[in-house]
């Protein structure tokens, strides 16, 4: 019995050993991994932008009136792009993150949304930190973002605000491979 209590905290370390996979990709999502020096990804964090084909964007509501993002089966494609920052060494909750999220037609080739029509796509932004008060999703309705498809490859420029919180990522201009 006492041998179980001395190999214990041993499995728990070894149970808590993740992968490190950066890029993803499949026929249905795409995920690439950013270089940390391309001028919209903030200094001192790492980017990343997914699209998922065949998919719907559900901007829900919790009980609290907090929004968040379901991605459910359907028609059209959903573009997430993250920007994550690593806290400091030692700290539980001191990464920082935000999220865009926005859906679009699979057969459209352009697309060009600004302000209140950002909200055709979905345009949503998350923050995810610990900092009271700030954290959550938020639509976005001040903005404008320009899309287009060629020579395999979705196009994305986004330039935005959101006044109800500060953020680090304002600005999108992306290629992703489809």
């Amino acid at each position: 019995m006492k041998a179980f209590f001395l190999l214990l905290p041993l499995l728990m370390v070894q149970a808590c050993k993740t992968t490190n996979n950066n890029t993803v990709s499949s026929s249905e999502n795409s995920t690439e991994q950013m270089q940390t020096n391309t001028n919209t990804c903030p200094e001192g964090g790492v980017c990343t932008a997914e699209i998922q084909k065949g998919k719907k964007l559900v901007v829900k509501e919790d009980g609290t009136g907090a929004l968040y993002p379901e991605i459910t089966a359907g028609d059209n494609m959903v573009v997430i792009y993250s920007f994550l920052q690593k806290g400091p060494e030692g700290t539980v909750d001191g990464d920082y993150s935000e999220t865009i999220h926005f859906e679009m037609p699979a057969n459209i080739d352009e697309l060009d949304k600004k302000g209140n029509g950002l909200q055709d796509v979905s345009l949503l932004y998350g923050k995810q930190c610990y900092c009271k008060g700030e954290a959550g999703f938020y639509k976005v309705d001040n903005g404008v973002l320009k899309v287009n498809k060629e020579n395999g490859q979705l196009n994305i420029d986004l330039q935005f605000t959101v006044n109800e919180t500060s953020h680090k990522v304002s600005r999108i201009n992306r290629a992703i491979k489809l």
